[in-house]
């Protein structure tokens, strides 16, 4: 059961510190959603571990807590005017004021957990995780709200938005379950 635990745990951490390490390109942190944007999807396995456990698909992604992408990558994916650069700008740096202490704290707890997992330590790396769980939650709620007050957007800009973000989460998803097949093909990284 701890062997489990462990591997499962370490597909997690191993799989959202690969996302952390993005750059503008990629829009990871400097830029946003990047190609693992979006919420994290689905489950490992069917659910938390152990009764005191906690939901691996919960946690946010490295992008979800980088936030929205930053206007210069907003503007250049959806040919934003410069009264809609403005708007955006503006909704985008207000938000980010408010959410940065939230945002650092859940980069600070990914990083405890991990340490805490290195050193084999359930419980800190439990508690870091369900940090990062609720930190995530709320952060999501504020992006969502944010993405609601985007109507200086076309309609079509909207669509192109929508579908970017799917894709997003779509990517973000397909490298998640990649990355549990690990090896064999039949689970977590390491569990042949």
């Amino acid at each position: 059961m701890r062997i489990s635990w462990l591997l499962l745990l370490a597909a997690t951490v191993l799989g959202t510190s690969a996302l952390a390490g993005q750059g503008p390109g990629g829009y990871g942190p400097s830029g946003g959603y990047g190609p693992g944007g979006g919420r994290r999807g689905g489950g490992m396995g069917g659910g938390r571990m152990g009764g005191q456990g906690f939901d691996p698909s919960a946690l946010p992604s490295p992008a979800e807590v980088d936030g929205p992408p930053t206007p210069g990558t907003f503007k250049q994916l959806f040919a934003l005017t410069d009264p809609q650069v403005d708007q955006y700008s503006h909704s985008w740096d207000s938000l980010m004021a408010e959410t940065t202490p939230q945002r650092d704290s859940a980069r600070v707890a990914r990083q405890t957990m991990r340490a805490a997992f290195q050193d084999h330590d359930r419980q800190p790396a439990q508690q870091q995780a369900k940090l990062l769980e609720r930190l995530g939650k709320d952060l999501r709620k504020r992006d969502q709200t944010f993405d609601k007050s985007l109507s200086f957007l076309t309609a079509d800009q909207r669509k192109q938005y929508d579908n970017w973000k799917k894709e997003q989460k779509k990517a973000e998803e397909d490298q998640r379950q990649q990355r549990f097949r690990g090896n064999s093909g039949d689970g977590p990284p390491g569990s042949s």
